[in-house]
């Protein structure tokens, strides 16, 4: 049986809950006939890297990695074409680290997602799942696990990406941001990761 790797990101930012994390938790175990292996990760610019690297090298025939993000203001689901050598960022990471104008490493200015970008967004519209591709992962943590996700996988012959979803209405709710924000039903979260390693399931 294929497994994916599929991890999510912890809270951040003063918030007690993250949608990524929230539909992590309620996705299955299994997809399409693929296992799902969940991991959540810190919001720190290195260790969520170290992280992910440690989780994917424990998975015996890894067939590809799927990490998943919050994008608070985004009103769609949100695929991410690539990863810049960059973080940068107004508030520090979890572990109070503030980078601001950083290079990720020694690696290329960008890497590409190897995860079929376009085939992704085509599937969740023909869901009538609100979703767009987009070019900027940020330079935020985001963007440095994705930066991690690609180097790992370029090396290992694994393809990777990365899914930034929008705030749940669930969260806006409890967090008293209803109507301040655009939201997704929590529902449509899951349900739109699940299509998309429906997608990664076949290949």
């Amino acid at each position: 049986m294929k497994t994916v790797l599929v991890t999510a990101f912890e809270p951040f930012g003063g918030s007690a809950r993250n949608s990524s994390l929230d539909t992590l938790r309620l996705l299955p175990d299994e997809i399409g006939g693929v296992r799902l292996v969940k991991r959540v990760m810190p919001v720190e610019y290195v260790q969520s890297g170290e992280a992910l690297v440690r989780a994917a090298e424990e998975i015996e025939g890894l067939a590809a990695i799927l990490c998943l993000g919050l994008a608070e203001g985004r009103a769609a689901i949100t695929p991410e074409y690539l990863a810049v050598n960059v973080r940068h960022a107004s508030i520090p990471d979890n572990a109070g680290r503030l980078c601001r104008y950083e290079r990720i490493g020694d690696g290329p200015a960008a890497r590409f997602a190897t995860l079929p970008v376009e085939r992704l967004v085509d599937r969740l519209t023909a869901r009538g799942i609100p979703a767009s591709p987009s070019f900027s992962a940020g330079t935020y943590v985001c963007n440095s696990i994705l930066y991690a996700a690609l180097a790992w996988g370029e090396a290992h012959g694994v393809p990777a990406g990365f899914v930034h979803l929008p705030l749940s209405a669930e969260i806006a709710e409890a967090e008293g941001k209803t109507g301040r924000v655009p939201t997704l039903a929590q529902s449509t979260l899951t349900e739109g990761v699940a299509e998309i390693l429906g997608v990664i399931a076949g290949g």
